[in-house]
């Protein structure tokens, strides 16, 4: 018998120095109160899939739309069936919508500062790293654009 695998993806959605974090009804990452909106994908992935599919889950799930997705993590489950899920996580930021989250899907949301993740001292450490990650990823593209910005002066 083969075992099932299934891939989920999750967004790390960025917002004016804050994270949406929610609580799903079901999800494949062990979060607690701590989740991200996405799903699991079922079936092929490959050229793109993977970030059309997360973009639609966003604006069905929350309403909202975001920018360029940079896989920022990502985290294996085992389930009681003996499936594995691999759990990709993308950092994003928020572009359009006004947050309406589906009934029965997402149970909670919030816009959540590092600083009130780390203080609360439950934030699960996949969350933690994927943050940091972004944050780095991010402040490393912005000084590569910063150093792409400087003006070559020739002579006196």
């Amino acid at each position: 018998m083969s075992t099932p695998y299934h891939i989920g993806f999750y967004a790390l959605v960025q917002h004016h120095g804050t994270y949406l974090v929610v609580r799903q009804a079901t999800s494949t990452l062990p979060s607690g109160p701590y989740g991200l909106p996405g799903a699991a994908l079922v079936g092929e992935v490959g050229g793109g899939v993977a970030e059309l599919h997360l973009r639609r889950k966003l604006l069905s799930q929350m309403g909202l739309s975001v920018g360029e997705l940079v896989l920022v993590g990502s985290h294996t489950l085992r389930l009681t069936d003996g499936g594995v899920v691999l759990n990709l996580i993308f950092g994003t930021t928020y572009n359009s919508g006004v947050p309406n989250p589906q009934a029965g899907i997402i149970q909670a949301m919030n816009w959540i500062s590092l600083d009130e993740l780390a203080a609360g001292g439950d934030a699960p450490d996949w969350l933690m790293t994927a943050i940091r990650t972004y944050q780095e990823q991010m402040a490393a593209r912005a000084s590569t654009q910063q150093q792409g910005r400087g003006i070559l002066r020739w002579g006196r």
